[in-house]
């Protein structure tokens, strides 16, 4: 018997047993789910490019950008501005920096609905990306987690896929490379003032495919 089956019943476990339970690696039946919640992300080259057409509730997205502040939070301007106007919160976890209210409010976004987190350590940020995904307060939440591992990720992906709720984070850029739990993972690179170059570094249900430059002026209101 090849020694990637599994032997439940004997107690023994293998390789990719183990992979599979951790959720490292994607399986041709697990298909996005189609009766979940998609929100355009306002750029049409960007739907076309993401599952479903759209940001997907209960999947988590990985966002690896070049460094801070290279696009990668531009592209998330419409769904949040979607976000921002249903009656609940949007956390934003350990960011980086105090995000620019008039910039957010020209774009659309009620930072009324903004709600923002300062952890003390990797444990709390933790604690509050998970909690905030389970708590049913929010209707996105954002985690700057550089310290992160592949098993939070991996309660992170299941606290999301529980609620049915929007999650991106930003894992600190040496693990781009490395496997991970999350559906969508993203590399972002900002090549001009209107321009950034997207990668996906894996997509569930399609193939990663070539990087493609995005204009970020292209976007639309998604709601």
């Amino acid at each position: 018997m090849p020694a990637t089956q599994s032997h439940s019943s004997s107690g023994l476990s293998y390789p990719l047993d183990q992979a599979l339970n951790k959720g490292l690696v994607w399986q041709a039946a697990q298909q996005p789910c189609s009766s979940a919640s998609v929100i355009s992300s306002g750029y049409q080259q960007l739907n076309r490019e993401l599952p479903q057409g759209g940001w997907q509730a209960g999947q988590v997205c990985e966002i690896y950008p070049h460094r801070y502040g290279c696009g990668d939070m531009h592209i998330l301007l419409p769904v949040l501005a979607t976000l921002s106007h249903q009656q609940q919160w949007i956390m934003m976890v350990a960011p980086p920096a105090i995000p620019y209210a008039p910039a957010l409010t020209m774009a659309g976004i009620d930072t009324r609905r903004l709600l923002m987190v300062h952890p003390k350590d990797r444990k709390e940020a933790l604690w509050c990306v998970e909690e905030g995904l389970r708590s049913g307060h929010c209707s996105a939440v954002m985690g700057w987690l550089p310290e992160s591992d592949p098993n939070s990720i991996r309660r992170i992906q299941l606290a999301c896929e529980a609620s049915k709720n929007f999650c991106w984070l930003w894992p600190d850029a040496r693990h781009q490379n490395s496997a991970s739990a999350a559906p969508l993972r993203l590399q972002v690179t900002r090549i001009s003032a209107e321009q950034a170059n997207l990668r996906f570094i894996k997509r569930r249900g399609r193939w990663p495919g070539n990087a493609f430059s995005l204009s970020l002026n292209s976007a639309t209101r998604t709601g």
